[in-house]
């Protein structure tokens, strides 16, 4: 598991790089806010001073530039943060890190995301990218603030040094909950991190649409609502640890917090009474006071947050950093043959070999069949070959060339495969069909494709499909036609079936065997089943068992010898 944390500046260079300008607008606006609490200040001596020489002229200006200090701040705070930045900036920034992340997820590496930890980085990134604006803000902030107050401290310092001594008690109080806060949090964020995908995992267990009807069935409800409430004290035990723990330390600070709220103002009446300072200078540093009290306060509360979304924003980094698989960009092909050369493939945190040495040479436009007990590795056969995993040792050519060096996306091109786990997409059928490559025609191929699976006419290429948008919802067996349609409509020249049937009943599998063979007529097809009954129309089988080919033949010659396949053909055929 990949646990490197991205240091502060490395993650902010990548915020801001993402977004420059909403960043720039922020600290110009900042810094007119900054101008805008010196002006207050200024505008306040000012306007105390020309009160006590008389109500002239520049008593209305200095209530002007008061007035303008005010809207500045104001537009700074309503506008700009709660408008702008929440309605805009964030916006936008989300749609970009949204986007680079789609980017990143076709780049990984397949085998990376058969690591049990990989989906978990995934699920995390997308839930943290939306911390990334604001975590850059906050360490724009804090500069931004800094600024502000030592802008206003001078200010104050010229009206008299003494002003700034008891200043920094009022943020000291803040500054030390928000960092032990901080602490508090980043200590039990894994742990509360993984009590919330359990309890989202078993709710998911009880509500969802497939899997709570199992749940009910096999009467598991009970004990799933246990382990949820479980994981659930789990995690509010460590909250309730943590809010202890903080409400303690305010009680502590408390007494400095008030010394502090107090003490400004305190030296200021002592100075105006001992003759030190005048009445505006007096109006101008309880203005400045509590400016610079709010300032400071603000600054405290950025300090704490920036160690809180720091953490927060790691499992995007964490993610980005994933692996991705390279190559070059340059086409390739398969006109002659695809070759597996002493191929073996381990899964993540396993230790036996899914494959096991495996050497094999498939010919250009040969059908071969991959049959084998459960477990034998037969699924892992065809994503190796497909190039969804790279070997974890030995060599997989196209046309004698290492595909390893070849980019997925390219690879994938003349490529069509149908899965186990085969995709049930809320799109209409046509685009459920056409998905396979919508470069294609007029649709004809579609309507045809429809007619096959639903040969009725009561569904047509627009007909929504799935229930979650108001849809039509399909049997298991009509959603494996569709994506089996969804194949073959590719233009490909090597296509891999995994066990397209299992959920299609006898008559629709010969049909469908028969549309795979007609579509095969010159490329190179694979077929991984369990029924046999179309298995001998292949031009090849191959026999595995714990991860090696212990049978290559045609099905006369496999039955002929005897082995593992006619054993398994002749206990199916006894079934029947």
């Amino acid at each position: 598991m990949q646990t490197e944390t991205i240091t502060a500046p490395k993650a902010l260079a990548y915020i801001y790089r993402s977004a420059p300008g909403s960043y720039a607008l922020m600290a110009l606006m900042g810094l007119l806010n900054g101008c805008a609490s010196v002006l207050s200040v200024w505008a306040t001596e000012q306007v105390f001073t020309h009160i006590q020489a008389g109500y002239t002229r520049d008593l209305f200006a200095s209530l002007a530039v008061y007035a303008a200090a005010f809207v500045l701040s104001g537009a700074y705070s309503i506008w700009y943060i709660r408008y702008h930045v929440q309605f805009f900036a964030i916006l936008n920034f989300e749609e970009t890190t949204r986007q680079k992340l789609h980017g990143k997820s076709r780049r990984i590496s397949n085998e990376v995301l058969e690591t049990p930890w990989a989906y978990a980085f995934i699920r995390q990134a997308y839930s943290s990218r939306q911390n990334l604006f604001r975590y850059g803000q906050i360490y724009l902030e804090a500069v931004l603030t800094a600024v502000q107050a030592a802008m206003v401290g001078v200010y104050v310092s010229a009206l008299h040094p003494l002003f700034l001594l008891l200043l920094p008690l009022s943020a000291v109080p803040t500054l030390l909950e928000l960092l032990y806060d901080a602490r508090l949090w980043k200590k039990g964020y894994e742990a509360v991190s993984r009590c919330q995908r359990e309890e989202a995992e078993y709710e998911k267990a009880v509500t969802d649409s497939t899997a709570c009807k199992e749940s009910r069935l096999t009467g598991a409800n009970d004990l799933l609502i246990a382990k949820w409430k479980a994981s659930r004290s789990r995690r509010n035990a460590i909250e309730d640890g943590k809010s202890r723990k903080k409400l303690l330390l305010k009680l502590l600070l408390s007494g400095l917090e008030c010394a502090g709220g107090i003490g400004g103002l305190a030296v200021s009446a002592v100075l105006l009474h001992s003759g030190a300072i005048d009445l505006p200078a007096f109006t101008a540093s309880v203005a400045a006071y509590t400016s610079l009290s709010g300032i400071l306060w603000g600054l405290s509360h950025t300090v704490g947050n920036a160690v809180q979304f720091g953490q927060m924003v790691q499992p995007y980094f964490r993610y980005w950093n994933m692996p991705e698989r390279g190559g070059t960009s340059e086409d390739c092909s398969f006109n002659e043959t695809i070759t597996l050369r002493d191929v073996s493939f381990a899964y993540p945190n396993q230790e036996e070999n899914a494959l096991d040495g495996v050497s094999v040479t498939i010919k250009r436009g040969e059908v071969v069949a991959v049959v084998g007990e459960n477990g034998a590795g037969k699924s892992t056969l065809v994503n190796v070959l497909l190039g969804l995993f790279q070997p974890s040792s030995g060599t997989v050519l196209y046309d004698g060339r290492d595909i390893s060096t070849i980019q997925e996306a390219v690879l994938h091109r003349r490529q069509s495969a149908l899965s186990q786990t085969f995709c049930r997409y809320q799109l209409s059928v046509g685009d459920n069909i056409a998905i396979g490559d919508f470069s294609k025609g007029d649709g004809t191929e579609i309507d045809t494709a429809i007619h096959g699976i639903f040969p009725e006419g009561e569904i047509d290429r627009d007909t929504p499909l799935g229930k979650e948008f108001g849809g039509r919802e399909l049997s298991g067996g009509q959603w494996q036609q569709l994506s089996c349609a969804r194949s073959f409509y590719k233009d490909s020249d090597f296509i891999v079936l995994d066990e397209p049937t299992s959920a299609i009943d006898p008559l629709r599998e010969k049909a469908l065997y028969d549309a795979f063979f007609r579509e095969l007529q010159g490329k190179t097809g694979v077929i991984v089943t369990h029924r046999l009954g179309a298995v001998s129309l292949a031009d090849r089988i191959l026999v595995l068992r714990q991860g090696k080919i212990v049978e290559d033949g045609t099905h006369a010659q496999l039955l002929a010898a005897g082995g593992l396949y006619a054993s398994l053909w002749n206990t199916q055929a006894s079934a029947y």
